[in-house]
């Protein structure tokens, strides 16, 4: 088994975590590592672009972890944040490539009409997170770490607590939606 998260960060500053080429050296990194070594087909990329002299190409980086899936009974993949992708229709092709029997993959995203309406033909039984049950959880969450921080005042942890929750709509609203991708579909 395999698990994998990449996080497209929409920060300033940040514009290489917001491509598919960032996500698909991440996976590749992060699914590679059970080997122990470097699986073949990474090994054969590496030597195809002069071990090492040049860069590959996005797709010859998308085959070969097309090749290193292949080990794996299942894989998990979870992209956070899909709507911050700056090339979100190579993303949305991407994720429909990606169909393969074994994977289970989870996307959290704003609810934008152009990827909802991609995902719900991948699957038609998505998920929808409601955005008040998930300022609930935050809330419980700052609750709990509250709880157990003795430095502060009632009237400061009432004060963090309002400015998170004031903040949160726009940090965490990515995820309102949550598509799970069943395997018997991929």
């Amino acid at each position: 088994m395999a698990c994998s998260y990449f996080f497209f960060d929409g920060r300033d500053g940040q514009k290489e975590l917001q491509t598919v080429e960032s996500l698909v050296r991440s996976l590749i990194r992060q699914i590679s590592t059970p080997y122990g070594g470097l699986p073949a087909p990474l090994t054969k990329l590496f030597h195809s672009c002069h071990d090492g002299g040049s860069q590959p190409t996005v797709k010859s980086l998308q085959a070969t972890l097309f090749l290193i899936l292949e080990a794996f009974d299942d894989v998990y993949i979870v992209l956070d944040a899909l709507d911050e992708c700056a090339e979100r229709k190579d993303l949305l092709k991407w994720i429909t490539e990606m169909r393969k029997d074994k994977l289970h993959l989870l996307v959290t995203s704003r609810p934008e009409e152009d990827i909802a309406m991609h995902l719900r033909l991948l699957d038609p039984d998505h998920v929808y997170m409601e955005p008040k049950l998930v300022t609930g959880d935050i809330v419980r969450y700052i609750d709990s770490i509250l709880d157990v921080e003795d430095q502060w005042s009632n009237d400061t942890k009432a004060t963090i607590k309002s400015t998170l929750l004031e903040r949160a709509e726009g940090m965490y609203v990515r995820s309102n939606m949550s598509i799970s991708l069943k395997s018997d579909r991929f």
